[in-house]
């Protein structure tokens, strides 16, 4: 019985690595969104507490004041610094995930149309099969008239 060859297999093995290769520029680019999440929830805390001592500073020391408010207006920058780059980080993170899903979608394709053609493949193979052995029972039973007469 012959065995089935998927034609387009060498294509599915690199589509196979470029989704490899999506894959893992995906969960770095996701890495480093996480990354700049924490620093903008640390950074938030730290202009939380500059705030709270500037309260502080205005309620109980005034003479502080000032710099209380250069340094909470320097946390806030800051803070402003590190929420445009997670935003910035996650326009690259959904364009490597758009890369992910394309890349993915292309390996299913192929699979899709590799699973289609093996099937085509057995369905011809068992109807030679069943052709074979129709002409076999035809045979047969033309010998069997035959050494009857």
């Amino acid at each position: 019985m012959a065995r089935f060859r998927f034609r387009l297999d060498a294509s599915l093995q690199l589509a196979k690595q470029v989704l490899e290769s999506a894959q893992r520029e995906y969960a770095l680019e996701l890495q480093r969104w996480q990354a700049c999440v924490m620093a903008c929830m640390g950074q938030q805390a730290c202009y939380n507490e500059a705030q709270e001592g500037q309260r502080e500073a205005g309620r109980h020391r005034p003479e502080e004041l000032k710099l209380c408010q250069q340094f909470a207006v320097l946390q806030l920058r800051r803070l402003h610094h590190y929420e445009a780059e997670r935003r910035e980080q996650e326009i690259v993170m959904e364009t490597a995930r758009r890369g992910l899903f394309e890349a993915h979608r292309e390996v299913e394709k192929y699979e899709r149309l590799k699973e289609k053609q093996a099937t085509a493949f057995r369905v011809a193979e068992l109807q030679k099969e069943q052709k074979v052995l129709d002409e076999t029972g035809q045979i047969l039973h033309w010998l069997g008239k035959k050494s009857v007469k």
